[in-house]
C-alpha cells in the first residue's frame, strides 16, 4: 500500500476527499445481476456493498503542482447522508497550500471531480486554487452546456462556469501536452470528453485514470459499465484499450475511486487473466 509514488522525475500523491456512502452493487453497475459478483465478492465489495471513495492525486512534475480533479467539494452535501469534503485539509497534511497549485486537470466535469473549483461563500465567485489554470475536457463542456442538460447539471453552472467568467479554464481535447511528462488521453465513454493523464519521465510510466474504472471488478470484467456512463459502448472500447496499453506498457496506474489502500497498482495478467496488483 502507497499513497505516493516516484515515476521519474515525477512524484504522483494521492488525498481523499470524502468517502460517500456505500450502495448495492446492483445501482452502480445496473446491468449487471448481483449473483454475477459472487466469484468477486471478497476482492472487490466491502460487507457486500459497492464503496467508492472521493479521491484525487497531485503530481509534481517540471517544478509545477498538478491537481487532478478536486473531489465532491465542501458541502454538507445532503445526497450524501449530509456528508462533506475535506480535500483542503488532506493537501494541508501533505503539506501543500491552495496557493501552491500551478494546475488544475479534470479527468471530466462530474460533480465528484469539479467540487473544489470555485469558493461561492463570499460576495462573488473566486477559485479555491487562486494561482492555478483550470483544464478540462473540451467534449464535457460541450455535452453539459445543452439546453436539455444543462438544468439538471448544476455543478457546471456553481464550478465550471464561473472559471471562464474569470478567464481560468482552459479546454482541451486529444493528446494535450501538460508538461513535457504529462499528457492527456481521449478516453470517451464515461463522459464524452473524459481523459486520462499519462505520466512518462526517465524510462519510467504511469497514469491517473479517473473513472475509467471505478472498481477493479471492471479489470476482471471491462463490459461491466457505471449506470452513468453516457455511451456505455465507447466506455468498453475505451476501457479494454486502456488494460491492453497498462499491460503492455508496465504502466504504474492511480485510481481515485479504489479503496484507499488500493489505490495504487498496476495490471498484471496470470492465467490468462487481468487482475489488480496493488503497490
Amino acid at each position: 500500500m502507497v499513497d505516493k509514488i516516484q515515476v521519474g522525475n515525477v512524484e504522483i500523491v494521492a488525498v481523499i476527499d470524502m468517502v460517500p456512502p456505500a450502495r448495492e452493487p446492483t445501482v452502480f453497475i445496473p446491468s449487471v445481476p448481483r449473483e454475477a459478483w459472487e466469484p468477486y465478492e471478497d476482492e472487490v465489495l466491502e460487507n457486500g456493498m459497492l464503496q467508492l471513495y472521493y479521491g484525487c492525486f497531485f503530481v509534481r512534475s517540471e517544478g509545477k503542482t498538478i491537481l487532478i480533479d478536486t473531489g465532491m467539494g465542501p458541502g454538507p452535501h445532503a445526497h450524501l447522508e449530509g456528508r462533506s469534503g475535506d480535500l483542503l485539509g488532506q493537501l494541508a497534511l501533505k503539506e501543500v497550500n491552495p496557493e501552491d497549485v500551478d494546475i488544475v486537470l479534470h479527468s471530466h466535469l462530474h460533480p465528484d471531480h469539479v467540487g473544489w473549483n470555485v469558493d461561492s461563500s463570499g460576495d462573488s465567485p473566486k477559485p479555491y486554487f487562486p494561482n492555478a489554470r483550470y483544464m478540462g475536457p473540451k467534449k464535457d463542456w460541450e455535452h453539459f452546456m445543452q439546453p436539455e442538460i444543462l438544468p439538471n447539471a448544476p455543478h457546471i453552472t456553481q464550478n465550471v462556469v464561473p472559471l471562464i467568467e474569470l478567464g481560468l479554464m482552459e479546454f482541451i481535447e486529444g493528446e494535450h501536452q501538460v508538461t513535457g511528462e504529462l499528457t492527456t488521453l481521449d478516453t470517451p465513454g464515461h463522459t464524452p470528453g473524459h481523459q486520462v493523464t499519462l505520466i512518462s519521465s526517465q524510462g519510467e510510466k504511469a497514469a491517473i485514470i479517473g473513472d475509467l474504472i471505478h472498481n477493479p471488478v471492471q479489470i476482471h470484467e471491462p463490459d461491466w459499465c457505471a449506470g452513468v456512463d453516457t455511451n456505455k459502448d465507447d466506455s468498453r472500447t475505451s476501457r479494454k484499450a486502456f488494460l491492453e496499453r497498462a499491460e503492455r506498457d508496465d504502466l504504474i496506474v492511480a485510481a481515485g475511486h479504489f479503496h484507499p489502500e488500493r489505490h495504487i497498482g498496476k495490471v498484471v495478467r496470470l492465467e490468462g487473466r487481468r487482475y489488480w496488483q496493488v503497490l
